[in-house]
């Protein structure tokens, strides 16, 4: 179970935030998601937490619908971001109170980790998807994510469905009939880049504190800190196991005419 204290600054992310690192760090992965968007049709950003990924998402879109289930987030939400091809509404994403079919694409970002049930909630997107529709979905990668806490001393009780690599792919090729994994990671020099494709073992996150790593990573052209704008990650789908966070794109299945 989530904890009973969330808040609005627990998880979600809000433009204000001082740790600009970690905001550039989601609204990175929002660019990519709406860099795969086709054409102008109907997006559905499940967990949209304060909207401003939402607002991206938006742009040039027949409509966008943002959903979350905490009040507070929402209320933000409408109060910042207002726009005739977009909307708010309070929603489980367990149970989508959303007609079949009517979605071109589900963004669904730095969320899963966060559901009880995440076959429902993936059962349900397929649902609300048309044929032909993507999910576009982002979790931190169990094996990184556990390693980098370990090495800052820190436990996030708010992450209960961590999963890896093959777990993932697996339990989303069960809903989709076709999926990409694609691994986030921060842009440096050739040789960080050549460094970081040989340490398959993370030993990086192993043996070096996160200061000293921090440090290093400078030396190599890497953007840290509140430097490292929305550009400065990278996705691609080589070196998986490496990666920060997975950025999934599933495709449910056109039908074809007989």
């Amino acid at each position: 179970m989530k904890p009973a204290t969330l808040t609005l600054d627990d998880e979600r992310l809000y433009p204000e935030t001082p740790d600009r690192a970690t905001f550039h760090h989601h609204v990175a992965r929002y660019e990519f998601a709406r860099g795969r968007l086709a054409g102008s049709g109907r997006v559905l950003d499940a967990g949209c937490g304060t909207g401003y990924g939402t607002h991206l998402l938006s742009r040039k879109r027949a409509f966008t619908l943002g959903i979350d289930y905490a009040a507070q987030a929402l209320e933000y939400a409408r109060a910042r971001y207002a726009a005739p091809n977009l909307s708010f509404a309070a929603m489980n994403c367990h149970r989508l109170a959303l007609a079949d079919s009517t979605f071109d694409c589900v963004v669904c970002l730095e969320v899963f980790e966060h559901l009880e049930d995440s076959d429902a909630f993936l059962a349900e997107c397929r649902r609300v998807l048309r044929p032909g529709g993507r999910l576009i979905l982002s979790t931190p990668n169990q094996e990184t994510h556990d390693l980098h806490m370990k090495s800052i001393g820190r436990k996030n009780e708010f992450h209960i469905n961590l999963m890896g690599l093959r777990g993932l792919k697996k339990m989303l090729r069960q809903h989709f009939d076709a999926v990409e994994i694609y691994g986030q990671r921060r842009r440096g020099s050739r040789l960080y880049a050549a460094l970081r494709a040989m340490d398959v073992f993370n030993l990086r996150l192993r043996l070096v504190g996160s200061r000293e790593r921090e440090t290093l990573q400078k030396t190599m052209g890497v953007l840290v800190g509140a430097e490292a704008q929305p550009e400065a990650w990278m996705f691609s789908r080589s070196q998986l196991r490496q990666a920060n966070t997975f950025v999934a794109v599933c495709r449910k299945k056109e039908v074809r005419e007989r």
